[in-house]
């Protein structure tokens, strides 16, 4: 696995939050998430950017529960309405990798970016982002690719 710092540019994107979602039932909620947000473009007549992500935040001492933001980059602010409302990517210094094969595996990911900050003595910002680069409706499980990002400080 390639981890290596870089330093990423702010993004714009329509984004919806969940609060407290327990890990077993992250894709039930990002699935419905992910589908309210492309529903939400249609209706505003505009496409996206670059892929989407999902950001992790507040997360539980166990890393089994988490506040997360489901966003899609957009290349002007669109209108806030009820739930849906426009946030920026993070911007700055980050540790980044790609992660191939089923999202549940992702920690085969996380574990070694966790122990490269440790070992370079860098601190997290405690955000973490994941940038889906492929589609899992027509994409093998383990050929799926997720970029992940974990800014610091």
């Amino acid at each position: 696995m390639n981890i290596e710092i870089i330093n990423k540019k702010s993004e714009i994107a329509v984004a919806v939050k969940f609060e407290a979602v327990e890990f077993t039932k992250m894709a039930e909620i990002m699935t419905a998430g992910y589908q309210k947000l492309w529903g939400y473009l249609v209706k505003c007549g505009k496409q996206m950017v670059d892929v989407p992500y999902c950001k992790y935040t507040n997360g539980s001492e166990n890393f089994m529960k988490w506040d997360i933001e489901l966003g899609v980059p957009v290349g002007e602010p669109l209108p806030e309405q009820g739930e849906f409302y426009m946030s920026k990517t993070c911007e700055g210094k980050a540790i980044t990798a790609v992660h191939k094969g089923a999202y549940k595996d992702i920690e085969k990911t996380y574990a070694p970016m966790m122990a490269y900050l440790v070992e370079n003595k860098l601190e997290s910002t405690g955000v973490y982002y994941d940038y889906y680069l492929n589609n899992p409706a027509d994409t093998p499980e383990g050929e799926l690719l997720t970029k992940v990002v974990f800014p610091i400080k």
